[in-house]
C-alpha cells in the first residue's frame, strides 16, 4: 500500500478536529434537550405536545447561543422537529395523544411564506441590486461631501449617512460599505489621533441604531412583526416607521456627542472629501424603482396593498430587466430568511401548544417592574448572542406576558424587544457590524464595551419610558 493511499484511507476515516468537536456539542445538545422534554412529561401533568414543544425550545436555544450549527440550519431543525413530533404527519401512534387532536402540520411550514419573508426578500433584492450599480458609494460620497471637511462634520455626516443606509440595507453590508469609504478620510488623520477611534465606532453602532427606523431594517424587526400578526396585530411599515423614528434620532444624538466627547481631536483637523463616483443609467433607474417602492411601503394603509406585496415589485423590475441575474439572485442572503422563519416557527409552536403561557405563568408577573425586567434581560443577553437569536426567544414569551398583563400592550413588549435586541453592541461579538470594526484594528474590546454600554443603557431608559408614554396617551 502506497503512501497516497494511506493519506486517503485516513482522510476518509478520520474527522478533523473541529468537525468532531461540532458533531459532539450538537449531540450533547441534542440530548439535553430530550432529557428536557422528557422531564417536563415525567415531573408535570402538561401535554406531551408541551413536553415536545419544551425539547424543541432548549435545543433550539443551546444551539442558537452556541451557533454548533449555523443558524439557519437550526431554524430548519426546529421546522422539522416541530411537524413530526406536533404534526405527527404520518400519524403514528406513539405520538398520538388521546383526547388531544395534532395540530395539522401545515402550520409549521407556513413561516416559510409568511409576508414578513417576501417583505425582506424584497429588501434584499434591492440592496443586491443598488450595491451592483453603486447606487450606494455614489450617494454615500455625495453626502460625505456635503457635511463639510471639519472632523465634528465628518463625524456627523458618517453617523447619518450610515443610518440612511442602514434602514434599508443590512447593517452588515451598511457597515463593510463605510468602513471602505471612510479609510479615504481616515488616511488623513494621523495613527496616534483618538478620532480614529470615534469615526470607526460610528459606522457600527450607527448601521445598528439606524436598522431600527424600518420593518426591514434587522431581523428582529421582522421578528416582531411577523409575531404580531400571528396574533392579529398589524403594524405597518408606516406606523413601525412614526413610532420608531423619535427614537432613532434621540439615540443617534447621543451617539454623536458621546462619540465627539470621547475622541474629538486635540488639534483641529480638516479631511480630505471622500472621491465623487460616476453615476449610470442603471443607477437612475434604480433609485426611481427604490423610491416607488418606499413610497408604496410607506403609503399601504392609503393603497390597501401589503407591504410584502409592494416588495414584489423590485424583485420583477430587477429580475425581468436582467439587472438581477440569475447566479446573483442565488447568492441572496437566504439563510436569513430561513433564521426568520425558524423563530416564527418557534413562536407558532409555542402559542399552539400553550408553552409560552406556562412559561409566563411561571415568571413573576406580580412584580410591578417585570417588564423592565424583560428588556433588561434581553438587552444583557443580545449582548453575548446573535440578536435575531435574543428576539427569537425572547419576543414569543414577551407577547404572552402582554395578554395576562394588566395595563401592559401587546406591541409595546414585542417592539420593545426588538430594540434591545437591536441594542445590544456592547461587545465585538454582539453583532456582525462590530466585529466588521473590530477587524480594523482600530478598535478595543473596551472601546465598544465603554461606549455600547452607555447606548445600551440610553435606549432602555429611553425606549422604555417612550413606549409608556405611547401607552398612555393611547397610541397603541
Amino acid at each position: 500500500m502506497d503512501s497516497s493511499t494511506k493519506r486517503l484511507i485516513r482522510k476518509a476515516t478520520e474527522l478533523p478536529l473541529p468537525r468532531l468537536k461540532r458533531i459532539l456539542s450538537f449531540s450533547v445538545i441534542i440530548l439535553f434537550g430530550v432529557l428536557s422534554g422528557w422531564l417536563v412529561a415525567e415531573t408535570t401533568d402538561l401535554t406531551p405536545q408541551i413536553a415536545y414543544m419544551t425539547g424543541i425550545l432548549v435545543t433550539a436555544a443551546l444551539l442558537w447561543a452556541t451557533e454548533t450549527i449555523p443558524l439557519f440550519a437550526t431554524s430548519l431543525l426546529i421546522i422539522g422537529a416541530q411537524v413530526i413530533l406536533l404534526g405527527n404527519p404520518g400519524n403514528w401512534s406513539i405520538l398520538n395523544t388521546p383526547g388531544i387532536a395534532t395540530i395539522p402540520y401545515q402550520r409549521f411550514l407556513d413561516p416559510i411564506s409568511d409576508p414578513i419573508i417576501y417583505l425582506f426578500l424584497g429588501g434584499f433584492i434591492l440592496a443586491k441590486v443598488g450595491v451592483k450599480v453603486n447606487v450606494d458609494v455614489y450617494l454615500s460620497s455625495v453626502m460625505l461631501r456635503i457635511f463639510g471637511l471639519s472632523a465634528k462634520s465628518a463625524l456627523l455626516g458618517v453617523i447619518v449617512i450610515t443610518t440612511i443606509f442602514g434602514m434599508w440595507i443590512s447593517n452588515t453590508a451598511t457597515t463593510a460599505m463605510m468602513i471602505i469609504l471612510t479609510s479615504s478620510i481616515l488616511a488623513f488623520v494621523p495613527a496616534s489621533n483618538s478620532f480614529r477611534k470615534g469615526l470607526t465606532l460610528a459606522i457600527p453602532f450607527s448601521a445598528s441604531i439606524g436598522g431600527l427606523a424600518t420593518p426591514i431594517g434587522s431581523p428582529p424587526n421582522a421578528i416582531a412583526v411577523g409575531l404580531l400578526a400571528n396574533e392579529g396585530v398589524q403594524v405597518d411599515f408606516l406606523t413601525w416607521m412614526v413610532i420608531m423614528l423619535p427614537l432613532v434620532v434621540v439615540l443617534l444624538f447621543i451617539l454623536f456627542q458621546l462619540l465627539w466627547l470621547r475622541y474629538k481631536p486635540e488639534i483641529p483637523l480638516m479631511l480630505t472629501p471622500v472621491e465623487k463616483k460616476p453615476f449610470s443609467g442603471e443607477g437612475i433607474f434604480v433609485i426611481v424603482v427604490f423610491g416607488i417602492t418606499v413610497l408604496l411601503w410607506l403609503t399601504d394603509s392609503w393603497h390597501g396593498i401589503p407591504s410584502a406585496v409592494v416588495a414584489l415589485f423590485p424583485a420583477i423590475m430587477f429580475t425581468a430587466t436582467g439587472l438581477l441575474s440569475i447566479k446573483e439572485f442565488n447568492r441572496l442572503e437566504w439563510n436569513i430568511l430561513f433564521v426568520i422563519a425558524g423563530g416564527l416557527a418557534l413562536g407558532e409552536g409555542m402559542s399552539l401548544t400553550g408553552l409560552d403561557k406556562v412559561i409566563a405563568d411561571s415568571l413573576p408577573l406580580e412584580s410591578e417592574w417585570i417588564v423592565l425586567i424583560i428588556f433588561i434581560t434581553t438587552l444583557v443577553v443580545g449582548t453575548f448572542m446573535s440578536n435575531t437569536t435574543t428576539a427569537i426567544l425572547f419576543i414569543p414569551m414577551a407577547i404572552s406576558m402582554a395578554h395576562q398583563l394588566e395595563g401592559v400592550n401587546v406591541k409595546f413588549m414585542a417592539i420593545g424587544l426588538a430594540v434591545m435586541a437591536g441594542s445590544s453592541m456592547a461587545l465585538p461579538i454582539s453583532t456582525p457590524p462590530n466585529a466588521i470594526a473590530y477587524s480594523t484594528n482600530e478598535l478595543t474590546t473596551k472601546d465598544f464595551a465603554v461606549n455600547g454600554i452607555v447606548i445600551g443603557i440610553s435606549s432602555l431608559i429611553i425606549t422604555y419610558c417612550y413606549f409608556w408614554l405611547l401607552t398612555y396617551l393611547g397610541f397603541w
